[in-house]
């Protein structure tokens, strides 16, 4: 996480917009919602809310904020759930070195 704080600390709003952009594109988009319906809902969720204060209070850019805290919520169900892919193993590389994910090819080659 602190790599992730570090890098979004140093990036502008219009940066931050076109990375929203992105991910809003078809391709990753639509493989999100598709891992998402795949991965269970757990029992007692995931607090994306302390994430979510977190990022905010850094960036002042609540879209994208709410997307990492979805994107780490997933990510947490997933792992409960044994659940893994392509898709996955891409979001959690891109959180490993503090990137949020904004985008995916249908073969899986970023």
């Amino acid at each position: 996480m602190d790599k992730l704080i570090e890098n979004l600390v140093h990036l502008s709003s219009s940066e931050l917009d076109e990375i929203l952009d992105k991910r809003d594109s078809g391709t990753f988009d639509d493989a999100w919602g598709i891992q998402s319906e795949a991965v269970p809902e757990l029992d007692q969720p995931f607090n994306i809310e302390d994430i979510f204060v977190k990022l905010s209070e850094i960036t002042g850019h609540h879209e994208i904020c709410s997307y990492v805290a979805d994107d780490l919520e997933l990510l947490h169900r997933a792992d409960k759930a044994g659940i893994t892919s392509d898709f996955l193993t891409y979001l959690k590389s891109c959180y490993e070195r503090g990137q949020v994910p904004n985008k995916w090819e249908v073969d899986g080659s970023q």
